[in-house]
């Protein structure tokens, strides 16, 4: 109930004819929230804080709200036009919910004057009116971290200086940081992101991540005075334990089936375990493949295209893998696995020179076990038409 009434006051404050001039003990902080354990809070959070205690005012602006009854949500979601709010909360219900999820905060209290402070409110209240609240969500250059970036890039009078070191990174090296403890998820960014993730960042865009958005205002001045104080901690989380066991890593996954099936190239003649291995090999690379061509051709991510990936991940597996199981292989099914298993042979070398990044030894794992299963299965009863 409190955090309805205290909804209708703001939404009263962002209507038409209602602006509110914010006292000279008003002070506007921008928040650092460490990152979750689910998939959506992995990188970390930010908004900003407005509190004015003459006027018992103490508001939350969040950039990174989202409607679960959004119409086709999923949908809009993977194709990346999901639309994102700009909502509000009481500054105690906001630390709650991060207390309760264990996710240590940080303040930086901005040092603006009074003129500089009431745009920055005046701007956010214009932002959540009706009209302008909601946003088309994107990762990299357009979300909870970019926004607070650019809102206090618009209420400066003069340009601000971040004095960000140049680290040389691109946007994989950024988004590693986050997922050590993380390894599918690891593995799955860097499979659906394209050779555009491979793009060196500037010192600028690395603010997308909200760490460093907090690094930068550490540093950051504008006409030569500091533009926010240090960040101080408010809330500390207890230290997280790795969540993925070494022996669930896509790794060792990989390397494992790369193991039994050189096992059964030299200690079996199993047909129906290397059919079973095969075929799940197929289905897994094929699903995989539809993944990229639907999020390269078909969504608006912005670096899911072009995806090297594709050389093993092709969706035309899923048609051939039902003959996997066959003794006898229809003329072209065995043409296809034949210029499929050239293609994996060329595929270790040209991903070295296109995708060279990050290092991703469980690519190359699998395409060693696609291969393998390719060999394996000619040698034990040849791929004839």
């Amino acid at each position: 109930m409190k955090n309805f009434i205290f909804t209708l006051i703001v939404l009263a404050l962002a209507l038409p004819g209602k602006a509110t001039t914010l006292s000279d003990k008003a002070e506007i902080s921008v928040l650092t929230c460490s990152p979750g354990k689910e998939l959506y809070s992995l990188f970390g959070h930010t908004a900003i804080r407005v509190h004015d205690p003459e006027q018992d005012l103490d508001v939350v602006f969040n950039y990174g709200t989202f409607d679960f009854d959004t119409p086709h949500f999923y949908l809009k979601f993977a194709q990346g036009l999901l639309p994102y709010q700009l909502s509000t909360s009481h500054f105690q219900s906001f630390m709650y919910s991060y207390m309760m999820e264990e996710r240590s905060v940080y303040s930086q209290r901005l040092q603006l004057d009074s003129l500089q402070r009431q745009k920055l409110f005046d701007l956010l209240l214009e932002n959540y009116k009706p009209e302008n609240r909601s946003y088309l969500y994107n990762f990299l250059y357009d979300n909870c971290t970019t926004r607070v970036r650019d809102i206090l890039v618009d209420c400066s009078p003069a340009a601000i200086d971040w004095n960000t070191p140049d680290l040389d990174k691109n946007f994989w090296n950024l988004l590693d940081e986050y997922l050590g403890a993380s390894p599918w998820v690891h593995w799955g960014i860097h499979t659906i992101l394209g050779q555009r993730g491979n793009r060196t960042a500037t010192p600028f865009q690395y603010m997308f991540l909200p760490d460093y958005l907090m690094f930068g205002l550490n540093t950051a001045t504008m006409q030569g005075e500091d533009l926010a104080e240090k960040a101080a901690l408010l809330y500390e989380a207890p230290d997280r334990e790795a969540e993925t066991p070494w022996y669930f890593s896509p790794l060792f996954v990989f390397g494992a089936g790369v193991a039994l099936l050189i096992a059964l190239m030299w200690k079996t003649q199993s047909l129906g375990l290397l059919n079973g291995i095969a075929f799940a090999a197929f289905l897994f690379s094929g699903i995989v493949g539809c993944l990229l061509v639907f999020l390269g051709g078909f969504t608006e991510h912005p670096i899911t295209a072009p995806n090297w990936n594709i050389l093993w991940a092709n969706p035309l597996n899923l048609f051939v893998m039902p003959f996997l199981l066959r003794r006898q292989l229809p003329r072209f099914a065995a043409i296809y696995l034949r210029v499929y298993m050239l293609i994996l042979f060329v595929a270790l070398p040209v991903w070295v020179v296109c995708q060279p990044a990050v290092p991703m030894p469980s690519v190359f794992l699998i395409l060693l076990l696609l291969y393998l299963c390719l060999r394996l299965r000619a040698k034990k009863m040849g791929i004839t038409a």
